[in-house]
């Protein structure tokens, strides 16, 4: 990809200076991008001032190779300057990059979706459940902006808050700071949180950690929701990464005929549910493919050309899937295409 800022700065230096500096550019990008994955605390001048620049530099590259294909062989036939051609690639390159770092992922939406279920009670028609997924507080998406999540959530007033998985990006070292930001989220029926892949470097202790703060961290377990008489099961389903999941022990001994929510990190297991009698499962982990081409993100993005759901309301038979598209990020801190949400689901009599 580095071709792509070697031909542009020719335009402004000399070949082997363009050459060289590409090279040192290639250098630092490597070494960040294949920096050891345990998230550790860092100064946040550090973040801003080395780590952003560099992905904001990769994803500059990215963009710009396909954007330098295109523009060098249309300069030649126009009588144009090639290394003029790159430069342009590169800084439209750079200015969506820009954008996908600094610009989008800050930018939370709240998604309001009504969900009619069959069959659900009366007195349920309107219940409102929030749902934040993959928070990856750590050192792109700190405790701070964790905090800002927590005070738009909490503004929806909603009857559940729930919180489907990766709440860290990895290690331990912000588990005590997720665990005080879902402490602070709050609900007329409770906060309930289930873990995902990146939560189980000491999986024991952040549960713990949550459980001391209020939420109830549900574990291949259900609890009931009862409203003026009518009962809702929430089930939750611990991690498939490490082979902890047990759909049949997560729904088992559930009240006959109670409208049944199910907590999913993984959207895989949307079909399993379905056929077990489930209403509407609510999962994260995609991101919504995270990068995905502009204003036609949600269409087009890493997720959907994986052949894997990428956000929204997923139908099969009476049951539905909503997959959230997330709030943080994994990999590079970069979100094109695909706004970071939280969803308020609303029931409705189907």
């Amino acid at each position: 990809m580095h071709v792509v800022p070697a031909v542009a700065l020719s335009a402004l230096l000399p070949v082997w200076t363009a050459v060289l500096f590409a090279l040192a550019l290639w250098l630092l990008t490597a070494s960040r991008l294949h920096a050891p994955g345990l998230d550790r605390r860092r100064p946040r001048w550090l973040t801003h001032l080395v780590d952003e620049p560099v992905f904001w530099h990769w994803g500059g590259c990215l963009v710009g190779l396909p954007l330098l294909a295109a523009a060098v062989p249309v300069a030649v036939l126009g009588g144009w300057s090639p290394t003029r051609a790159a430069l342009a690639a590169y800084a439209v390159g750079l200015a969506v990059s820009a954008w996908s770092v600094w610009g989008l992922r800050r930018r939370p939406r709240v998604r309001r979706v009504d969900v009619a279920i069959a069959g659900l009670p009366p007195q349920l028609d309107g219940y409102a459940v929030a749902q934040l997924s993959d928070l990856h507080i750590g050192s792109f998406d700190p405790p701070s902006r964790g905090a800002r999540w927590v005070e738009l959530c909490n503004a929806l007033q909603p009857d559940l808050t729930v919180v489907t998985g990766d709440l860290v990006t990895s290690g331990v070292e912000f588990y005590d700071d997720t665990a005080e930001l879902l402490g602070q989220l709050s609900a007329r029926d409770g906060v309930l949180v289930t873990m995902g892949n990146h939560d189980q470097w000491d999986a024991e202790r952040f549960i713990s950690a949550i459980r001391s703060r209020g939420p109830s961290v549900l574990l291949n377990e259900w609890t009931r929701v009862v409203r003026d008489g009518a009962t809702l099961v929430v089930a939750g389903l611990d991690d498939w990464f490490t082979q902890r999941d047990d759909l049949g022990q997560a729904l088992s001994g559930r009240p006959v005929g109670a409208p049944t929510l199910l907590l999913s990190h993984y959207p895989d297991f949307f079909e399993r549910a379905a056929e077990q009698g489930v209403d509407l499962v609510l999962s994260g982990h995609t991101h919504g493919g995270q990068l995905g081409l502009p204003f036609v993100g949600e269409r087009y993005n890493i997720a959907t050309l994986a052949g894997t759901w990428s956000r929204g309301l997923f139908r099969s038979g009476s049951s539905q899937l909503y997959v959230n598209a997330g709030l943080g990020t994994t990999g590079p801190p970069m979100r094109l295409g695909v706004p970071p949400e939280i969803a308020l689901l609303v029931l409705r009599r189907g």
